[in-house]
């Protein structure tokens, strides 16, 4: 209804412009047709914050599946981790053996263990990967900019 209401008061101006002066619209009725066009403007200003608006749930929601998707890759990889556990400890019926005999390799595959678990843990901190990667791009040229910005400039030969 609005756009028919402004394409009519659109094609009387041109009209109007290209016949010349056609006859004069009371004050009212003047009145009425800019309350219609604010009212049309202030709707229309609202569409565009809506638009906006679902723009940047939609956005928000893409991080969060990217999010849902890498906790549920770190959680297949604990699973691994907790499933090789589990089978060393199946094998091993005693720990006492397995420890005395190589202690350091025991240790290090305990560190081993806890670094994998580490990595593949998923908190509230955890970024999404494409924040990530945004991020390392960002930094890296900065990181070589302050390189250069901070070594000293060897002088030219003359």
């Amino acid at each position: 209804m609005h756009a028919s209401l402004l394409a009519l008061l659109l094609a009387a101006s041109s009209a109007e412009a290209q016949t010349g002066p056609a006859v004069p619209i009371p004050a009212a009725d003047a009145d009425a047709a800019a309350q219609r066009e604010a009212r049309y403007l202030r709707q229309q200003v609202a569409v565009d914050n809506a638009r906006q608006e679902l723009e940047a749930q939609r956005a928000e929601m893409k991080l969060k599946d990217e999010l849902l998707i890498l906790a549920r890759e770190r959680n297949a990889e604990l699973y691994k981790v907790a499933s090789e556990i589990l089978a060393r400890h199946a094998k091993q019926r005693s720990w006492e053996p397995f420890i005395q005999s190589s202690r350091v390799r025991m240790e290090n595959l305990i560190q081993s263990y806890d670094d994998r678990l580490r990595v593949a843990r998923f908190t509230e901190a955890t970024l999404p990967p494409s924040v990530e990667e945004r991020m390392k791009r960002e930094l890296t040229p900065k990181a070589a900019d302050n390189a250069k910005a901070a070594s000293p400039v060897a002088p030219q030969p003359k």
